[in-house]
């Protein structure tokens, strides 16, 4: 095989095994050979303040303040802020409609994005842990309880919570990240909280503008700069319904891709090898699968070679991918349907990683969006 064709199958072949094989492999051996542990207290019950950052969320805000205010934790202990980011809609009377006193609605005159609105609302914090949410996200009732106990451990400056997607190919994505998730976490930190639920210490928050930077990620990031970890809490979990439509699914992805590197550019020092291992997951979880579906678009380029010699190679290449596109486009029944699903959501994901790509090398962040939601979900996942 001449060094050409090496490339070009490495590129192809290589570059999804280390994504979704590789990586995984590395941090659960990391995990089960070198475990960090931190100290758990179940009876830890810090005062904490959420926040949630709404733009036109009518529909869901009224429920998702009323969930929040009624769960299962001190009540004195638990205030909450929506904080209505230039909203057209009726958002901010329907929080308000809640009628409780620990809850405090901000209304912003301009539509300027989530950090925007997270940081207009840290003045008005009280709690010693702040945990951010996302409008759509359904926390269960012992979420809290779950989510602040690994602050008991005076190293631990935030902690995610596990994503639950109701139904469709999303909901196994969110199965795998669970996975990955808990490993990580048992080997240090994980790469980077997640919106639907995550807390951060309050003394540790910093959401001063970066443009087009994922506020998940980043505040999660300039938290933990510092040495402190981000660790996972799988049983502080929240459901929600799929992306509706898969145009949306798509934009939503080009928009955590765009933000994800955004906020990662803006902290350069912790992609280099340090005492902090967030440097090799940040690699391995967020930038090789950025780089994933571009290095199989090289590979397959390099491979479709005009020489009569390769192109026999190519042609076997092209003769491989029948299969798949026959599982893709011939009807059959439930596990060909759920495969087929299965492979789209994963070909758009990839496709929407080089949309997002291209938006962050031509510095296009996506700052201010308008959301479009499906009534939140009833049934959890185990």
């Amino acid at each position: 095989m001449t060094p050409r064709r090496l490339l070009g199958v490495g590129a192809l072949i290589g570059a999804p095994l280390a994504t979704y094989v590789g990586y995984p492999t590395l941090v659960w051996a990391v995990a089960v050979l070198r475990p960090r542990t931190f100290v758990k207290d179940a009876m830890h019950r810090p005062p904490v303040t959420f926040v949630i950052a709404a733009h036109n969320e009518a529909a869901l805000i009224g429920a998702k303040v009323r969930s929040i205010l009624n769960l299962d934790y001190p009540a004195d202990r638990l205030d909450c802020i929506v904080a209505c980011d230039g909203c057209t809609d009726d958002t901010p009377a329907v929080a308000r409609a809640a009628g409780d006193a620990r809850l405090h609605v901000l209304e912003l005159p301009r539509h300027r994005g989530k950090l925007a609105a997270i940081r207009a609302a840290l003045p008005h914090v009280r709690g010693e842990v702040i945990a951010f949410t996302d409008a759509n996200a359904i926390l269960e009732q012992d979420a809290l309880s779950h989510l602040v106990v690994p602050f008991a451990d005076s190293d631990v400056v935030v902690v995610s919570g596990a994503k639950q997607v109701s139904n469709g190919p999303e909901a196994i994505y969110w199965r795998y990240e669970r996975w990955l998730r808990v490993r990580e976490s048992a080997s240090g930190s994980v790469a980077g909280a997640d919106g639907a639920l995550y807390a951060v210490r309050a003394t540790a928050v910093d959401a001063s503008a970066r443009p087009g930077a994922a506020d998940d990620l980043l505040i999660s990031l300039r938290a933990a700069q510092a040495g402190g970890r981000i660790v996972f809490a799988p049983n502080a979990r929240t459901t929600e319904t799929a992306s509706p439509g898969a145009a949306r699914a798509f934009a939503a992805r080009t928009r955590t891709v765009s933000g994800a590197l955004f906020a990662l550019a803006s902290l350069p020092h912790l992609l280099r090898p340090r005492r902090n291992d967030l440097w090799w997951k940040l690699t391995g979880h967020k930038l090789l699968r950025i780089a994933a579906p571009l290095l199989m678009a090289v590979g397959t380029i390099v491979l479709i070679d005009p020489l009569p010699r390769v192109r026999t190679t190519a042609w076997t290449a092209v003769a491989g991918l029948v299969p798949a596109l026959a599982l893709l486009l011939v009807p059959g029944g439930d596990f060909a349907r759920s495969a087929r699903r299965l492979a789209r959501y994963a070909l758009a994901a990839n496709l929407a990683a080089l949309a997002g790509l291209a938006r962050f090398l031509a510095r296009r962040p996506i700052d201010a969006w308008t959301p479009e939601r499906q009534a939140p979900a009833k049934t959890h996942l185990n």
